[in-house]
């Protein structure tokens, strides 16, 4: 009966250990990370993955210019997937700030024909299109 109670005890302890120390790293990593636009930030981490709704969408962009491959949030979406998950997107047409960031032929060059181009929101994402799918992210920035 004692060996009983003292391998629960050790193995309780060690449970309560890996709980906090777990919970340790969970608060640490939401202190190191305050800012939503930081790609590090618990919020876009959950945004990214479909976790979070409740993500500033336009901070949300910001924090895609500092992600690794940003192109995996929007990797094979449709145009009213973009416009789902982020809210609204623009045409060409209507952002004229970012003329310069594509051929002045209006072709989409190394794209090929039959693609099409829609910019995330506000933002300097411009994202290409091949029939109907998501295919490239281009930032924009600077222009």
């Amino acid at each position: 009966m004692k060996h009983w109670l003292w391998r629960t005890a050790s193995a309780l302890s060690l449970v309560a250990l890996g709980t906090l120390l777990s919970f340790g790293m969970f608060v640490a990593w939401v202190v190191l990370y305050p800012e939503d636009q930081d790609p590090k930030n618990i919020d876009y981490v959950l945004w990214t993955h479909g976790l979070n709704q409740n993500m500033n969408l336009d901070h949300a962009i910001a924090g895609m210019t500092h992600d690794k491959w940003p192109v995996r949030i929007v990797k094979g979406m449709s145009k009213e997937q973009l416009k789902k998950r982020f809210g609204y997107i623009r045409t060409l047409d209507e952002t004229p700030n970012f003329s310069s960031c594509y051929p002045a032929t209006g072709g989409l060059g190394r794209w090929g024909d039959g693609t099409e181009a829609v910019f995330l929101r506000n933002g300097p994402w411009m994202v290409i299109l091949d029939k109907g799918k998501v295919v490239d992210l281009v930032l924009c920035k600077g222009y």
